[in-house]
Formats: C-alpha cells, sequence, structure tokens
C-alpha cells in the first residue's frame, strides 16, 4: 500500500493533525493526563516539525509523527537533541515496513531541519512491554541507551546510527528476495 508522508506547513495540515490527535488521544500511549498529552502532541506544530502519514489510496490520514529540537529540561537551548513528541500510526495499518518508512521520512525531515542533530530520543511508558521490546533493539544500536525513570522508559540513540539502522531496513526491502 502506498503512503504519503507530509511535513505540516499549512493551517489545513495543522487542523488536520491536531483532528487525529484528538480523535486518537486515548490510544496514543502517552500516561499522562489530557492536558498534558495535548501538550507534548501540539508542541511540534509551534517548537518543531509534525508530520501526516496519508494512505495514497483512500486519501485517508492513517498517522502522525512530531518533533521538537531540544529538551524540556534544559529550556530547548539543547538542539543537538531531536525528540519525538508524537509517533502514532492506526493498528490496521502497523508493521514494521510502514514503520521504517516513516522513520526514515521523520529522520530526513529533521536532518533537513538541522544539520547538526546528534541525538534522537523519545520516551514510552514502562508498563507496555510490547513496547519496551521494540525499544530495546534500538536501545542496542552503539550509543543508544534505555533509561527508566518515573514510570516511563527514554530511548536515546546517535542520530547517525538511528539513520544507518534505518536505511539498512530499506536497502533489505529494495532487494530481491
Amino acid at each position: 500500500m502506498p503512503y504519503l508522508f507530509r511535513v505540516c506547513r499549512f493551517d489545513m495540515d495543522h487542523e488536520a493533525y491536531i483532528k487525529f490527535v484528538l480523535d486518537n488521544h486515548r490510544d496514543l500511549n502517552l500516561p499522562y493526563p489530557f492536558h498534558i498529552k495535548l501538550s507534548f502532541a501540539g508542541s511540534p506544530l509551534l517548537m518543531g516539525k509534525a508530520m501526516l502519514v496519508i494512505d495514497e489510496e483512500s486519501y485517508e490520514l492513517v498517522g502522525a509523527a512530531g518533533f521538537v529540537f531540544g529538551t524540556g529540561a534544559n529550556d530547548h537551548q539543547d538542539r543537538d537533541v531531536c525528540q519525538a513528541e508524537l509517533a502514532f500510526l492506526l493498528p490496521q495499518h502497523r508493521g514494521t515496513p510502514l514503520f521504517v518508512r516513516a522513520l526514515q521520512a521523520l529522520l530526513d525531515v529533521a536532518r533537513e531541519a538541522n544539520p547538526d542533530v546528534e541525538w534522537f530520543q523519545f520516551w514510552v511508558p514502562g508498563d507496555r512491554t510490547e513496547l519496551i521490546k521494540l525499544c530495546s533493539k534500538l536501545a542496542s544500536l552503539p550509543g543508544a541507551s534505555l533509561q527508566a525513570a518515573n514510570g516511563t522508559s527514554l530511548v536515546r540513540i546517535p542520530f547517525e546510527e538511528l539513520a544507518a539502522y534505518v536505511r539498512s531496513f530499506a536497502r533489505k526491502s529494495a532487494s530481491p528476495a
């Protein structure tokens, strides 16, 4: 199935992103009250980049992702850190091929927006074993780490290591069987 990855640039994109987040906020795996979830999910529109994932056949919005540069702990001055605030695909569209393509698109947007980015990081709920299992694979990349804190886990990966890892998946899927 072909997908389109579109950076939110126009009001209609911002509106579609926020509507999608609101429609799916219970399933975002963010262990926070609604107002904090909305703050995290909306921050890429103001302080970073947000991206829509669109099914090209139906033109249905099937996912969204967004990031900011810097961390709240450092008042967003540590712009060498790209922090994903949101990454969500509707369940019927989840799978490794789309995940890899969406992550590649997000990394490309981040690199274009800030060529000096050195780290990619994100938080996951500590009680979601399937997410921790997925994240432990990413945390096994050279220089990466997985740290538990207050019921959540922080995954921190050198940007270039993650980009190379994602490219390796793209090469595997492009190779003849």
